[in-house]
């Protein structure tokens, strides 16, 4: 028997659910293409996130029946086969140490080939400053708006002097031309500064705190979502609460849950086009068990059964 055909979590080059490995220019079709981006230069506390897309893809390998020849799962909750979607892996972007901005041209190029071959990028991260150049691929295919979960709006204009950290990205994105707007939830850190929030607020976009998630219930917020629109999906792992995601950079306590997360997740895709995501900030240095790197490709292959419900 061929224990890699059938699968076998163990054997093999450890893919994104053990997809085929290809190049971004390559000569490719599918629906989904992931991407590492082993990159940590925009870190403020904890760094290790650049070990983030290795931690995601070895755990992954115990989804590899989404790439075997009937590609999919048997999704026991809505009893149908969801996640039928060819999928490729396009490896990691090069990181250059140091040097920020050749990085980033670096990930916008990889992420316009996947764009170019029509597929969906899911960028496995990596500190949170990867979106700016994730986005920036996109400028022409706008408006999008942004459906970010994070513990963290995200929204300091300049800290330090530091204007493209995993701090500022979301004021980085939001001054993009073909963004349009920003949803964001789970927001709870006791490190938010005033002046960001209004900023965030005056900008037309939406903030929703983890506490009133945990009030009022995910249903509650289903008209403050997006709704028609074209959207990219930023998920921070720092968004669930640290008793279950440990492994990361900076963080808070008080955060989502596994099935808030998830719930949130099919309203935005059961109601917009989603043209890409990205889960980052994924740090194993600081979880030894991989519980972190498990959630995050929960969280992944359920948004794909999503878009792919079968």
């Amino acid at each position: 028997m061929d224990f890699q055909k059938q699968g076998m979590s163990i054997f093999g080059v450890p893919s994104f659910v053990k997809a085929p490995v290809v190049q971004p220019d390559g000569d490719w079709r599918a629906d989904i293409a992931a991407l590492g981006v082993p990159f940590d230069l925009g870190t403020s506390y904890r760094s290790g996130t650049r070990f983030g897309p290795k931690a995601i893809r070895d755990w992954s390998t115990r989804f590899s029946i989404l790439s075997t020849d009937t590609p999919g799962y048997w999704d026991i909750r809505s009893g149908t086969r969801r996640g039928g979607c060819r999928i490729v892996d396009c490896g990691d972007v090069d990181i250059v140490p140091l040097l920020w901005e050749e990085n980033f041209e670096r990930i916008t190029r990889a992420v316009e080939h996947i764009l170019a071959r029509g597929a969906r990028p899911v960028v496995l991260g990596g500190d949170h400053a990867i979106t700016l150049p994730v986005l920036r691929a996109y400028k022409d295919r706008g408006p999008i708006t942004v459906f970010q979960l994070d513990a963290h709006a995200d929204y300091r204009d300049d800290s330090g002097g530091v204007r493209f950290g995993h701090g500022n990205v979301l004021r980085r994105v939001c001054e993009l031309d073909h963004v349009e707007k920003a949803v964001c939830i789970g927001v709870r850190s006791l490190r938010q500064q005033q002046g960001d929030l209004a900023d965030h607020k005056a900008h037309g976009n939406t903030l929703i705190c983890a506490w009133d998630v945990h009030k009022h219930g995910v249903e509650h917020y289903r008209s403050a979502l997006p709704s028609g629109k074209n959207v990219y999906v930023t998920f921070d792992i720092d968004a669930m609460d640290a008793s279950i995601a440990p492994g990361t950079g900076t963080p808070e306590v008080g955060g989502l849950t596994y099935e808030q997360a998830r719930r949130l997740l099919e309203m935005v895709c059961e109601n917009n086009t989603i043209v890409g995501l990205d889960l980052v900030e994924v740090n194993p240095l600081f979880d030894p068990t991989n519980i972190t790197a498990l959630l995050a490709n929960h969280l992944l292959i359920e948004t794909l059964g999503f878009l792919f419900p079968g």
